[in-house]
């Protein structure tokens, strides 16, 4: 047996060495793919008899070579793959392995060694599905709870335990009388009594540790962790003496358990000192806070993972930017909330930018939940493009904002200063950098923040799971961080293992065989899915007949195994169809209809869902029957609802489209793949690795497994996915700026059919150089799509010119130089450094050609008015050619709306509609011919099955995109370029000046009512219950203030638990949003500090004891020490419920303690 450090840590890289021992571990690992409850599938691959005991025995020797090399000093890196690699053994026989009376206590060595890995997550998973029922003595369940982060059971087996009195002097007496009265010849019952006495003493002595655990997590105190560990240290000698083997090994884990998660826990890694510039009691104030509440969730959160620590370290560096790329679910969120923390405390607010609105509205749910018990706001913004006044109120006074970025944009260009006192901005999927016109307004954006004068005073942070390696990520980190050397911490740690697999249909024995990798092992289960027949007829037709039909059975196969299921569709399109299919083969009976979710979990969603929907529509069939349908044109409300489930885990399939790949925080143990392609091509390898990262969720499941069907053309499937699992690119994070010119030039040199670059400046100098340029070798579709990419990739550039000069008056002659000024350190500049001599000059020569043709086709007013409308100089001019039109139409929408003329203003907004659907970028992708019908009725609170249109999901698509998005961003920016152009000593009321913009609102929420707009835009879900219930009751406000007035009134507060008000449908939502503060909302917590009256069943306690306040049923009023015993009782009511920790400390008096309470306000006794 090695015994010295260099033997043991020899020992170990032989023993992690993957393929060591004939590949063992791999071949576990294969056989526990596909075995259930110790049985493989008929025709499974052969495995040894004797695997599970070579496992063990490998697993149980590594994880004690480990915690020897740990104990001699070793280096904790080895240590922490040795721990996970025996843990991956023990569990490779545990889970879905055979049941017998060992197998829990396999199962807490496993979880134990993956602690000690600093996978809690896994060791989390392994031991949480049925602990209840498990076998384990009462210190394993507790060692166990803890892993599980069930402090509250923790407390309770301490307590149970100590005033069960099983512990006590007389029980200990009781045990070892049986050796002292037994006579010679009663040789075993003497040992038994000993044993038993011992045993007993050894459960007292641990759960004294585990109590000091809690306390000193509590109270970030380590002495009390050192006390803790001494116990443990005590009874593991007493335990190797009496070769009690269980109890050795649960002390033996439970001392390295505790020394991790003490110094991985917040208190140690969170300093206490706080960042420079901060408040030093408004730091200690906060983190309290934060850690407080942050343990007293259900499932405490006490600790950060591998991949959080060095992030952790930087984010009291306020004078510094920072790039963090983690993997999909490595907790880059937790880092960004520790940002904000450090950011709060330095009195300044916080912008978090998400690329979605989707992900907006999930983030906002998140922060909300960790910072409204520190009694900071937090709102969004993230409706369409424009800048209301509570959207300005929100940048104003809301400590967090979260935005999308043309959100954020709109509102910058018309008044910087809104970012004066924000000190952070979070930029999540901050890889958003490409040719798109998204992508490129966003890297413009990024650069007028890096070069705003108070640039220094603001932190920004960058989010992202797929940054690539090589030059493009050294321009990225540096353009983001000012040059700094260490702006980037990159790690690959993720939580859980992923796998991938195929399942082969083959139509000769109309089989479907999954097919996994694991290692060098290819493990297969060969009827995975087995083709059926609707009829008995010889030639019947065998289903599955397509690539849906198989992977909706593939689907089925992993949901009857208990898995829950994601399908990732690549084309948005294919959503709705595929959750079509899956009724159509229920109804055939190909598929058995999966057990619905409980009707009360649904009631919410299902309301939303029918009043845009309709009753019988797929995607509420399907959610009846616990299937999600999520993409990224549902409507908000809905998809709200339909996150809350999935996060609540009610559903258990989900159908999703690209928006996955956006980062979207939907996750679950197996992903399905629908397909590999988009418009022909293999997806991205970023997105695929985006959304590959959704499988295996974090604390539920140890791996996660990605599954690619494969009904036909499977050798060209699996070229793509081979292709796609290889490769480690990242994304593609090439200046969009660059791209852009370099598709425009190129493009332009090839219609010259000219290499010099003189030639192609000369050209794009003159009249019409900018026009489209057609190519003779170019025909057809192709020539179509070029065609109407051309002024799309104008625009952008253009836009991106007007945000980069911002609304600054730059003479002609000072034009060059003042665009080197703003591009000075840009990421385009990085970048264009790193091409030819030549293409630097085409590039830098194209753009300035191009500001120089602009500046040349318009006057500062205008392009001042472009800037703010956020608008290309082609769309700018045409927004003047109809600026009279456009501006007498939307004033007479507000002013009619504003007035209750219903007519008169939806005709204004149709007018409008009609104008501006002709300008880019305010066009619709898709207007169908009946579309002013379908927005008239919108604005009439028609529901929107009743629209018409060519189905609900076109009058879904074309509400929630080109009257929700599209329509208010044009009507913005015709009122932004009108306050450039207006008469400032005119007494007329025009747009420019007219306060209210009823107009905008009446579109996004579908009513003209002022009333049912704010209720809706509050967050009420049902539109059609806001206009009901401002209807009935002659409701007239139209300010959050006067809502709150409304909802305060007796009218009203009497109706909240009528079943029907507002509507039938509507009422549990309506109970939802007038909840005490609103759905959602979590009562700010504080830290206050009292002395209470005590009475001592002894000696008062010393000055600055640890105390432990209240025990089990009945002792709830008791004091304990930290090791749990007992010493006296409080002698003042409180409510017992109260959800914040309590800590006490003696103060030497007689009569009395002090204690902190952390938490909400109900502590005093109800």
């Amino acid at each position: 047996m090695a015994t010295t450090l260099e033997e043991l840590q020899a020992n170990i890289e032989a023993a992690v060495t993957p393929g060591f021992r004939q590949k063992l571990l791999a071949r576990g690992q294969a056989r526990g793919m596909i075995w259930r409850a110790g049985l493989l599938p008929i025709d499974a691959p052969h495995f040894s008899p004797e695997l599970s005991e070579d496992l063990l025995s490998f697993g149980y020797s590594l994880l004690l070579h480990g915690l020897r090399y740990v104990d001699l000093g070793g280096n904790f890196s080895l240590a922490r793959v040795a721990f996970e690699v025996a843990a991956e053994s023990i569990e490779a026989v545990v889970s879905r392995g055979e049941v017998d009376e060992n197998r829990d206590f396999h199962r807490l060595i496993a979880g134990g060694a993956y602690h000690l890995g600093r996978y809690s997550a896994r060791a989390y998973s392994m031991l949480f599905e049925g602990l209840g029922q498990s076998n384990l003595s009462v210190v394993e369940r507790c060692l166990a709870q803890l892993m599980l982060r069930d402090l509250e059971g923790v407390n309770a087996a301490v307590s149970n335990w100590f005033e069960s009195g099983v512990g006590s002097d007389s029980s200990l007496i009781a045990a070892l009388s049986i050796s002292i009265d037994a006579e010679v010849d009663e040789q075993n019952d003497r040992e038994g009594g000993v044993v038993e006495a011992m045993t007993l003493a050894l459960e007292g002595n641990f759960l004294s540790a585990m109590s000091q655990t809690l306390l000193a997590l509590e109270r970030g105190e380590q002495s009390l962790i050192l006390q803790a560990q001494a116990r443990l240290r005590e009874g593991l000698s007493v335990a190797g003496e009496l070769n009690l083997v269980s109890q050795w090994w649960t002390h033996r884990l439970a001392v390295h358990i505790v020394d991790g998660l003490w110094a991985s826990s917040f208190h140690v890694l969170l300093p206490i000192q706080g960042p420079a510039g901060a408040d030093v009691g408004e730091w200690v104030h906060l983190r309290k806070l934060l850690i407080a509440s942050l343990m007293r969730r259900r499932r405490a959160e006490i600790e950060l993972w591998p991949s959080q620590i060095d992030a952790a370290k930087r984010v009291l560096e306020f004078d510094a930017n920072l790039v963090l790329s983690l993997p999909t679910s490595a907790g880059k969120t937790r880092i960004a909330e520790l940002c904000i923390l450090a950011c709060l405390a330095r009195g300044k607010r916080v912008v978090f930018v998400t690329p979605l609105r989707a992900l907006s509205a999930q983030t906002e749910g998140s922060l909300r939940r960790t910072f409204g018990p520190l009694g900071k706001t937090v709102s969004s913004l993230y409706g369409s493009i424009g800048a209301s006044s509570s959207d300005v109120d929100a940048l104003k006074s809301q400590d967090i904002v979260v935005s999308t970025p043309e959100k954020l944009d709109f509102a910058l260009r018309s008044d910087p200063e809104l970012l004066d006192d924000i000190g952070l901005v979070v930029l999540d999927e901050g890889h958003m950098i490409g040719l798109g016109e998204r992508e490129v307004r966003y890297e413009a954006q990024i650069q007028r923040l890096l070069r705003r004068a108070d640039a220094a005073s603001r932190r920004i942070v960058c989010l992202s799971a797929i940054l690539p390696d090589g030059d493009q990520l050294v321009d990225f980190t540096a353009w983001l961080t000012s040059d700094r050397k260490d702006g980037l911490i990159k790690n690959d740690w993720r939580p859980t293992r992923l796998r991938f697999g195929e399942v082969d249909w083959n139509p000769v024995s109309n089989l479907a065989q999954l097919k996994i990798v694991v290692g060098d092992e290819h493990p297969f289960v060969s009827k995975f899915v087995v083709g059926k027949t609707l009829t008995a007829n010889k030639n019947a037709k065998v289903y599955p007949a397509s690539q849906t039909d198989l992977c909706i059975l593939s689907a089925w196969r992993l949901i009857e195994e208990g898995q829950s299921v994601l399908v990732f569709c690549p084309l948005r399109v294919s959503v709705v169809p595929f959750a079509r299919r899956i009724l159509e083969m229920i109804q055939q009976g190909l598929i058995v209809p999966m057990l619905a979710p409980p009707a009360e979990d649904l009631t919410s969603a299902l309301a939303v869902g029918v009043e845009w929907f309709g009753p019988d529509h797929e995607i509420l069939k399907c959610l009846r029957m616990g299937v999600a349908v999520h993409h990224g044109e549902l409507p908000t409300s809905f998809r709200k609802e339909i996150e809350r489930l999935l996060r609540d885990g009610v559903l258990k399939l989900t159908v999703s489209s690209p928006t996955l790949a956006q980062g979207l925080n939907l996750a679950a143990t197996s992903l399905v793949f629908h397909g590999h392609a988009r418009k022909g091509a293999t997806i991205d390898v970023s997105e695929f690795r985006n959304v590959v990262g959704r499988a295996g969720r974090a604390y539920i499941d140890i791996e996660g497994l990605v599954l690619y069907p494969m009904f036909d053309n499977q050798e060209k499937r699996r070229t793509a996915w081979s292709s796609l699992i290889a490769s480690k690119k990242g994304r593609e994070m090439e200046s969009g700026i660059l791209q852009l010119l370099q598709s425009l030039l190129v493009r332009i040199a090839r219609k010259l059919d000219a290499s010099d670059v003189s030639a192609v400046l000369d050209y794009v100098a003159g009249q019409g150089g900018w026009d489209f340029p057609f190519l003779r070798s170019e025909t057809g579709w192709r020539a179509d799509e070029s065609a109407a990419e051309w002024p799309r990739h104008l625009t952008s550039l253009d836009t991106t010119i007007f945000s980069l000069l911002g609304d600054a008056q730059v003479a002609d002659e000072d034009i060059e130089a003042t665009l080197d000024k703003v591009l000075a350190s840009s990421l385009f500049m990085r970048r264009i450094t790193r091409q030819d001599g030549l293409m630097q000059s085409l590039l830098i020569g194209g753009l300035k050609a191009r500001v120089k043709f602009i500046w040349s086709n318009s006057t500062a007013l205008q392009r001042r008015g472009y800037f703010l409308a956020g608008v290309g100089l082609a769309s700018g001019q045409a927004l003047d050619s109809k600026a009279e039109e456009l501006e007498y139409l939307l004033l007479q929408a507000n002013l009619a709306a504003d007035e209750g003329e219903v007519e008169i203003a939806i005709q204004a907004i149709i007018g409008f509609a009609d104008i501006v659907f002709e300008i880019p970028p305010f066009s619709p992708k898709k207007l169908p011919g009946n579309w002013k019908h379908i927005l008239e009725l919108w604005l009439r609170g028609v529901p929107v099955p009743y629209i018409g249109g060519d189905g609900p999901d076109d009058s879904v698509s074309l509400i929630e995109g080109a009257f929700i998005y599209n329509l208010p961003w044009a009507m913005e920016a015709v009122r932004v370029r009108a306050e450039v152009h207006q008469d400032l000593f005119s007494d007329d009321v025009t747009v420019a000046n007219y306060g209210n913009a009823r107009a905008v609102a009446a579109i996004e929420t579908g009513t003209l009512s002022g009333a049912a707009s704010t209720l809706i835009k509050a967050g009420f879900a049902s539109r059609l219950g806001a206009i009901h219930a401002v209807a009935i009751t002659a409701a007239d406000f139209d300010s959050p203030a006067g809502m709150r007035a409304w909802l305060a009134s007796p009218e009203v507060k009497a109706q909240r638990d009528n079943p029907s008000w507002p509507t039938v449908e509507s009422h549990e939502l309506w109970v939802d949003f007038t909840a005490p503060h609103g759905s959602g909302y979590t009562m700010p917590w504080s830290a206050t500090i009292y002395t209470g009256p005590v009475t001592w069943h002894g000696v008062p306690m010393p000055p600055g004891t640890p105390l432990k306040l209240g025990g089990g049923l009945g002792k709830e009023d008791a004091i304990y020490t930290a090791d749990f015993k007992e010493v006296g009782k409080i002698g003042y009511a409180f409510n017992r419920a109260a959800v914040g920790l309590s800590i006490a400390s003696a103060t030497g008096a007689t009569n009395e303690i002090s204690f902190e309470y952390i938490g909400p306000n109900d502590l005093a006794a109800l």
